[in-house]
């Protein structure tokens, strides 16, 4: 049975050492030490032993020029193991760990080169080792297989398989008590399904043959009739002594008290009963290291003229992490994860500062936000400006039956929405008392009142980048005028909604934009009407803005 080659005990550290002075000495003490561990774990991973062979030629070129870069000069296990598989998962993994089924397994652990013990307990034949071995992976995931692999059969602890695969310690650990978990669930079915299976044998047997004398057990082994199925416990029910519920299967298939007589008393499965997990994978059967391999490393890593080549060897064994060890293909790197966790950190915060926004409705200081932000139907002012047209005034009083501001059904101050061609209605000054339509009018000497004049607004456009507030300007030509003015969303306030100007005479209104903790882009529509219904209208725009 192939064993690890010998080689001198020399520490990593010295290993690393030699590699970065170039010492072709450390380089053949690395090969003698390492080379078929990863020889095995590559035909492994691969299952081709011409695949395996070019790994482990690339895997220690590589060695030669980038292992010294590593901060921890202990992880240099970590470090081959993780070149290996990176070139395996790149060349194609496959989907089961690969053995060689027509070899034996052998007596001692794979990383033991001690000599076989002749005392050591009988194990059963090699085709039904093969047989659990195969059933028990078959459980897994590759992933999972391979981790089962490296740490029961390549010895590696949880921090050196965590830095191998990419991962935490403490994920590797956890992974590795998972798998092994499974495992020991799964060869624990087929050792009781194999027990069934002898004793069934061994009953058919005893019945075949009658004539022959036969011991008491197997008479009524034989004379027995099959015990029906219990019910599965339910899942309320307390564990058993072992600490472990039985899964579905063994719930469904209890032991048959004839099988286990028939354990205690046969051979064969009482050397089956001995199988562990790891004593399956670290005793399977190992390759055959090729004695031309050795010559092909050193020969590749000392000739001068394959300098090109070992740079290109270094060049497809990818990047290196921070720490110095390969970087995997199926793990992303930690820049890459910091930047994941960032932006998901990032776009999470700002969702919640959405939704928190929305939800607050009024905002802040009383400013609803605008959404949608585009408004198309006009909405009367809050405010309304005294008569005079020098400040804000009192909001007029709701006449019976109709709405504020104006007469019957007004939609503003002095409009009729249903006769938009009327003339707005002035209110009476304190001189000027209402008439009754009843009366006849007095004839008077006063001249007739001026024709009513021309409103002019300026400018056609206002934008709103960058500023909150803007003049608007009102002339009359032509007479005198009198005029309103409306705005078609409640985020753009005037400072004048309504006043007259003399024939000649200029005005300004100040239109602002109202505060608002998240603003998005829109527009409003002012609209401005003289006495004679005319409308004249201005457009607003402005962008988006975060208090």
């Amino acid at each position: 049975m192939p064993r690890l080659s010998p080689s001198a005990d020399a520490s990593d550290r010295l290993l690393v050492k030699g590699l970065h002075d170039g010492d072709d000495r450390a380089l053949a003490a690395l090969y003698d030490q390492y080379g078929e561990r990863i020889y095995d774990y590559a035909l492994s991973m691969s299952g081709d032993e011409k695949v395996a062979a070019d790994i482990v030629h690339d895997t220690f070129i590589d060695a030669c020029r980038r292992a010294p870069r590593m901060r921890d000069r202990l992880y240099l296990s970590s470090w081959l193991y993780g070149a290996a598989r990176r070139r395996c998962i790149r060349r194609g993994r496959a989907e089961r760990l690969f053995w060689d089924r027509d070899a034996e397994f052998s007596d001692v652990p794979f990383l033991n080169d001690a000599e076989p013990d002749d005392a050591a307990p009988e194990w059963p034949p090699p085709d039904e080792l093969h047989g659990l071995l195969r059933a028990c992976l078959a459980r897994l995931a590759p992933t999972e297989q391979e981790i089962m692999l490296l740490a029961f059969r390549h010895g590696l602890r949880p921090a050196r398989l965590g830095a191998t695969l990419g991962l935490s310690s403490r994920r590797a650990a956890l992974r590795v008590r998972r798998g092994r978990a499974e495992l020991e669930t799964a060869l624990r079915k087929e050792i009781d399904r194999a027990d069934r299976a002898c004793a069934a044998t061994e009953a058919t047997v005893a019945e075949s043959v009658p004539d022959e004398p036969r011991s008491t057990a197997v008479a009524v082994l034989a004379a027995r009739t099959p015990a029906k199925k219990e019910a599965p416990p339910p899942p309320t029910a307390e564990p058993p002594a072992g600490g472990r519920l039985p899964d579905a299967d063994e719930a469904s298939s209890p032991t048959d008290p004839s099988t286990e007589r028939h354990v205690a008393d046969c051979p064969a499965c009482l050397r089956r009963g001995r199988v562990t997990v790891t004593a399956l994978l670290s005793r399977a059967p190992a390759p055959v290291l090729p004695a031309a391999l050795r010559h092909r490393v050193m020969h590749t890593a000392t000739d001068p003229e394959l300098a090109g080549y070992r740079a290109d060897i270094a060049a497809r064994g990818g990047t290196l992490t921070p720490s110095g060890l390969p970087s995997q293909p199926d793990v992303p790197s930690p820049f890459t994860r910091r930047w994941l966790f960032t932006g998901g950190a990032m776009a999470g915060a700002l969702a919640v500062a959405l939704i928190a926004v929305f939800s607050m409705g009024t905002g802040i200081g009383g400013d609803p936000l605008s959404w949608p932000p585009f408004r198309t139907d006009p909405q009367p002012s809050i405010t309304h400006e005294s008569p005079d047209g020098s400040g804000p005034g009192r909001p007029a009083a709701r006449a019976p039956g109709g709405d504020p501001d104006g007469g019957p059904g007004s939609g503003g101050p002095g409009l009729n929405p249903n006769h938009p061609g009327q003339s707005p209605a002035v209110p009476p000054t304190d001189d000027q008392a209402p008439k009754d339509p009843s009366s006849p009018a007095p004839p008077s000497s006063d001249p007739p009142p001026d024709r009513p004049g021309v409103l002019v607004v300026g400018p056609g456009k206002v934008e709103l980048f960058g500023k909150k507030t803007a003049d608007v300007f009102l002339s009359a030509k032509q007479g005198p005028v009198q005029w309103t003015a409306t705005s078609s969303t409640d985020n753009v306030v005037l400072s004048r909604t309504q006043g007259d100007m003399p024939e000649n005479g200029e005005t300004q209104v100040t239109l602002t934009l109202r505060e608002a903790v998240l603003r998005l882009p829109g527009r409003a529509t002012l609209t401005f009407t003289d006495a004679v219904g005319e409308p004249h209208t201005i457009a607003v725009v402005w962008g988006a803005s975060i208090l």
